[in-house]
């Protein structure tokens, strides 16, 4: 990812991604190996309070999962929590 260019390449391939997509994205790399609720994630992102009746986080992961981490080693769920960035050298659980 280069935050300057708002580039994001998979494995030297571009990635088009949407501009939530890319602040998501930007913001779980940002804080790796930390787990950030939905709520963190919403006002962060979108700039709004978290209504758990929304469904808007989980829907943007998977999009970005899609597109950027299809294997699901990347970007964790943290049951109960919300989502992460996994750290370079942690195992995957």
């Amino acid at each position: 990812m280069d935050p300057a260019k708002r580039e994001v390449r998979r494995a030297g391939t571009p990635v088009e991604l949407t501009p939530r997509e890319f602040a998501l994205l930007e913001f779980l790399m940002r804080n790796p190996g930390r787990p950030l609720s939905r709520s963190m994630l919403m006002e962060h992102v979108w700039g709004i309070r978290f209504d758990p009746g929304t469904n808007v986080v989980d829907v943007v992961i998977n999009a970005l999962r899609n597109k950027v981490d299809p294997d699901r080693i990347l970007i964790r769920t943290v049951r109960g929590v919300g989502y992460m960035i996994a750290e370079a050298d942690e195992p995957r659980t």
